[in-house]
Parts: structure tokens; C-alpha cells; sequence
């Protein structure tokens, strides 16, 4: 939906939004003192805070919701791509920009939050209760939401509760378990229930935060701090006032043997079909090339370069061989698995969010075969050159010598992208959802089977509900070991490249309680399909955690392993659970200083 939030920039943004949290106070427009006057101001500063959300950008993507997973074991970037690789390889530092630019938005966002939040007892007797109280709520949230992602990243950081000036900015660092005790706390039931069940969204569409999305976004963080049985209850109700509201966008899950016979469609749930009608979005980032920076390049990072794309990142192979076959079994279990026909008899949500070579996207034959020096465009009925494996920079292609390891992402590649990226024009107005549907029944999952006395057949509901909507077979187990298995599984391929497996690895443990999932997901050689394949022999190593790795050595066939090492990860405990401190906020604010960085940096 393209709605009133694009038009913030030009009513609002010019006059007020520089000045506040670590901004500096304005020349011109309302200061903190006067602002805001009405609830309509107070309305237009609130927008402007939304607006802090598609403006949090990280290597063109709207970030960090589908960037992060590049740098875990579902995803894979080009070797050489502005420093992102060190952050899989424990080497980066306080003072990279990456570090530096992620935190300055977090915390620009907060102030455009604490601009209209600070006065708003002001305008109380100039308001309705509903206006009032439902501000109040958005704001929160709101803050809630910027302050979960601090914390996740870096751990420790200041807790600003207002505007800052010149003279007010030290500030030390906070425990994160009291920023985010604080934050829940202020997301009261009683506050959240003043909030509509949902925008109208002819208005709207979802991307303001309204009852729904609250007690989702609540549910979210309470499970990621470990409050599972907060986290199921917020996320029980949520789902009772979704009830009617909102549902599991349905997904045509024909299988296409090769580009020949069609192409998967998931636009319905990620593509510009979605911003209209999938029921399942519940909460969403809102863009448009009509208004002034309000646009990402998502399309051009992602896409292959046969359209002009950068294939800047893709599924790794670790991720393709995730994907059970339809029987419910790992690919190194399942009677149904030919490794020389892989893409037969899998998971249905391999085609539809992630492309491998034979399929069709936006409407062209995808190849990284080097045989293939052209391929069909079934737009126009003829063959073009296959820019993926030969031609200008071919080298940076899916399966180049400095791409990405062989695959790309289906999801967010609409075919209304079709020709649009050129040399000069990378925009891409499509909306992110931020909360949908089938997280909020895993988030219910895993709250029940992880809290003493948890509902294990709910757990299993849910679950079997996301995997129902592919047609993959329910899951019948009743043990907690098994179903939590299970839950891991759904959250790696059902939300893949939409920013959660980054810290879910890291908040997993493995049977001892202390050992992060992610020390084994991404310590070691990262290996993609050999140069001169499509295909590999390679075979996986799949533990109950669905965590896949390889030996180097075992194969399906008994030959010669023929996948390439891609990249090589590292993952150090007690450091690599978050990133380092900013190396600005740690010279500018006496409080901190240089000494106060984050274990391991």
C-alpha cells in the first residue's frame, strides 16, 4: 500500500526531524519545547517516526530485516562486498561504517519516537482519549521495537527516554536485560488495548501498528529475551484477535522441473500482489518512489544479472540442502532424494523464496551454467545473453569466481521488476513486511514448547498450520526434544531472508544450554556448487538443530566431493553473539569511552 505515510517527507520531515535523541537542535521548525501543538502535529511527528523504519537501509537492502541473514548459514554474499564478509569472520571493528550507521539509525530513530513522545501530556486536554492514548501506544511500540534491535546487536547501550540537546548527551550503557525489562513494561495490556484491533486499511494498509501488531511485536521480543510464557501468551492473543482478520496467504506450489515449464510464483506473500491482498501481513515497512528517499534498492541487490541486478547475495548451499523432501525427511534420510535430480519431491518453499539454476525468474531462464551463453526470456520470446555466466563482470554472477555460491532469493523479485533495472535507476518501492502471520504462530510454537508446562500439542498445531499451507505433512510428534526440532526447522526455511535466523542462531543452544547453535552453524568453510556444475554430489551433515555442514569429504554417489569451498566463517564465543560497540559513541560520550567495548573487541 502506497498511503499517508509517503507523504511525511514533504509535510514534515524538512522542518522538525533533525532535531532530536543524538541530532541537535534545529534552526528553523518546532523545538522539543513546543512540539507538538495539536494531535494532529503530534499525528505527523508519529509518521515521522514510522518513516525512521524503510529510511534504516544496510548494503541497499531494507535493513536489517533481509540483510542479516547474509551474513548466517542460510545466506551467502559476494566475496569481495564492502567489508560484509569480515563480519562472518570475526574481524570486523567498532569503526566500521556498517557498525557505526546501523546504530546512529536506531538512535535518530528514537528521537523522531521521544520528539512527539516527550510532550505529550501537553496536548492531553487538546486531545480525544482514543487520539491520545492510541499516540501513546505507537510511540511505545515503536521504541520498543528500535530498542530490541539495539540490544540485539550490541548489546549493552544507553537508555534515552527523551529528547537530548547540547548539553545532554552522556549517557552510559545499560544492561540490556533493563532496557528490554523497560520497554516490555511500558507495552502494558492495558495501553495496547487502546490501540484499534487494526487500521482502517484503505487507509493505512498495515503499516501502522494497531492492537494485532502490538501484541505480536510484544510476543516477538518477549521470546527472543527468553519470557517464553509471556511470549505465548501475547502471542495467543494476537492470534485470537487475528481470528477473521488475518490468515496464511494461500501459495500455488506446482513444482516447475526446469524454466520450460513455468515459474513459482510467491508474490502473492512477497511481491506487490502482497502490499494489496495477502491477509497475512500484519505489520509492514511502507516505500515509495513518489516521495523524496523513500525507496531502497532491494531489487537491484538481490536480482540476477541478466536483469541487470548486482546477484549481490543468495541461499547458500547449506540452506538449499536444508529443505526436507515432501515426505517430511532430510534430504540424507528420504527414499524420495536424487541427488542428481535434487530439486524433485522437496519442500515446496525451495522454488518459492529461493532460485536455483534451471528455474525461471521474472521471467527468464536462470543458468549458471557456463555452456549457457544465452538463455530464454519468456517476456519477449527470445534468447538473451546470459549475463550470469558471461559478458561484463560475469564474475560477480550467482556462481562467478566473486559471486555469491549458485543460488539468488525468489522472494521480493517481483516480475513487475522486468526491465526496470538499468545503469541509472535501482529503485524499488516494495513494501517488507515486518510481522506476518506464520511468525506469530511459530513464535506461539516455540514460546509453548520451551516454557515449563507448555501446550505441546498448540505447538504442534501451529506448526502443522505453516506447513499446511505447502502441503508438507504434519508433524506428529508429541515429545518436546522433537517438536522443538521441528519448530527450528520452520523458522530456518518458512522465514528465510527476513532477518531472524541472525539471532535466533545465537539464542539457540545446543543440548548443553550454553553452546550457541550458531558456533557450529557458521565455524567453518562455507561450500557452494563447483564452477563448472549446476549440481553437486556433496553430502550434507543434518543435525536435529537443522543445522547443515560438510565434511569436505562424504558424498552421495561415493565419488570425489565436487562442491568448491566458497568462503571460509568463524564464530568465537563470547564475542561474536553481538557486534562491537561504535567506535564514535565510544570517544564522544564521556560516559563510555574507549575501555568499554564489547567483550572480544
Amino acid at each position: 500500500m502506497k498511503l499517508k505515510i509517503k507523504h511525511i517527507s514533504a509535510i514534515f520531515l524538512a522542518t522538525v526531524l533533525a532535531s532530536c535523541s543524538l541530532d541537535r537542535e534545529p534552526l528553523t521548525g518546532p523545538s522539543t519545547s513546543s512540539f507538538p501543538a495539536s494531535a494532529e502535529e503530534a499525528e505527523s511527528g508519529l509518521l515521522a517516526a514510522y518513516k525512521a523504519l524503510p529510511n534504516n537501509i544496510m548494503q541497499y537492502e531494507p535493513g536489517p530485516n533481509r540483510w542479516l541473514d547474509q551474513l548466517t548459514d542460510i545466506g551467502a554474499t559476494r566475496t569481495a562486498l564492502s567489508n560484509w564478509p569480515d563480519f562472518t569472520l570475526s574481524t570486523i571493528v567498532s569503526s566500521y561504517g556498517h557498525v557505526e550507521n546501523f546504530y546512529a539509525r536506531i538512535y535518530k530513530g528514537l528521537g523522531r519516537i521521544h520528539l512527539v513522545y516527550d510532550n505529550l501530556d501537553k496536548i492531553r486536554s487538546k486531545a480525544s482519549d482514543e487520539q491520545y492514548y492510541q499516540l501513546k501506544a505507537e510511540c511505545l511500540c515503536l521504541r520498543a521495537y528500535f530498542y530490541d534491535w539495539a540490544c540485539k546487536m550490541y548489546g549493552d547501550v544507553p537508555k534515552i527516554d527523551h529528547c537530548l540537546n547540547l548539553n545532554d548527551y552522556a549517557y552510559p550503557r545499560v544492561p540490556k536485560e533493563e532496557i528490554i525489562s523497560w520497554v516490555l513494561s511500558d507495552m502494558n495490556d492495558e495501553l495496547l488495548d487502546k490501540l484499534p484491533v487494526v487500521w482502517n486499511k484503505t487507509e493505512w494498509g498495515v503499516a501502522r501498528i494497531g492492537r494485532i501488531a502490538a501484541y505480536a511485536l510484544k510476543s516477538r521480543i518477549c521470546l527472543e529475551w527468553g519470557y517464553y510464557a509471556d511470549a505465548a501468551k501475547y502471542s495467543e492473543k494476537a492470534l485470537t484477535l487475528a481470528e477473521g482478520i488475518h490468515d496464511l496467504t494461500p501459495l500455488d506450489v506446482t513444482y516447475y522441473p526446469s524454466h520450460v515449464e513455468g515459474e513459482p510464483d510467491c508474490t502473492p506473500l512477497f511481491g506487490f500482489a502482497a502490499e494489496q491482498g495477502s491477509k497475512e501481513w500484519i505489520w509492514s515497512m511502507e516505500y515509495n518512489r513518489l516521495a523524496a528517499a523513500n525507496t531502497h534498492t532491494g531489487i537491484y541487490t538481490f536480482a540476477s544479472r541478466v536483469h541487470n541486478g548486482a546477484a549481490g547475495a543468495g541461499p547458500s548451499l547449506a540452506l538449499m540442502q536444508t529443505f526436507q523432501c515432501t515426505d517430511g525427511k532430510a534430504i540424507t534420510e528420504s527414499p524420495l532424494y536424487n541427488w542428481e535430480d535434487p530439486w524433485r519431491n522437496r519442500d515446496p518453499r525451495l522454488d518459492l523464496y529461493c532460485a536455483r539454476s534451471g528455474s525461471r525468474v521474472m521471467g527468464v531462464q536462470f543458468s549458471i551454467d557456463p555452456a549457457d551463453k544465452t538463455v530464454m526470456d519468456y517476456n519477449t520470446g527470445s534468447a538473451v545473453n546470459n549475463g550470469d555466466v558471461t559478458g561484463n563482470k560475469s564474475e560477480y554472477g550467482p556462481n562467478g569466481t566473486k559471486g555469491p555460491g549458485s543460488f539468488l532469493w525468489r522472494k521480493y523479485t517481483d516480475p513487475a521488476y522486468y526491465g526496470t533495472i538499468t545503469g541509472t535507476s535501482y529503485e524499488d518501492e516494495l513494501d517488507v513486511p515486518l510481522i506476518r502471520l506464520a511468525e506469530v504462530l511459530l513464535i506461539n510454537a516455540e514460546a509453548n514448547i520451551e516454557m515449563d508446562g507448555g501446550n505441546l500439542s498448540k505447538a504442534r498445531a501451529d506448526i502443522n498450520r505453516v506447513r499446511a499451507r505447502v502441503k508438507m505433512p504434519e508433524v506428529t510428534t508429541t515429545d518436546r526434544d522433537e517438536l522443538r526440532s521441528a519448530l527450528r526447522y520452520e523458522r530456518k526455511v518458512e522465514l528465510c531472508c527476513e532477518g531472524f535466523r541472525w539471532f535466533d542462531i545465537r539464542r539457540w543452544k545446543e543440548d548443553d544450554g550454553v553452546t550457541p547453535v550458531a558456533y557450529k552453524a557458521i565455524n567453518g568453510p562455507q561450500y557452494a556448487i563447483a564452477f563448472n556444475k549446476t549440481i553437486t554430489n556433496a553430502k550434507p551433515i543434518i543435525d536435529k538443530n537443522w543445522t547443515v555442514i560438510h565434511d569436505g569429504v562424504s558424498t552421495f554417489d561415493g565419488k570425489d566431493f565436487d562442491a568448491r569451498k566458497h568462503t571460509t566463517r568463524k564464530f568465537v564465543i563470547g564475542k561474536d553473539e553481538l557486534w562491537p560497540f561504535p567506535y564514535s559513541e565510544m570517544v564522544t560520550n564521556p560516559l563510555i569511552g574507549l575501555s568499554n567495548n564489547n567483550p572480544g573487541y
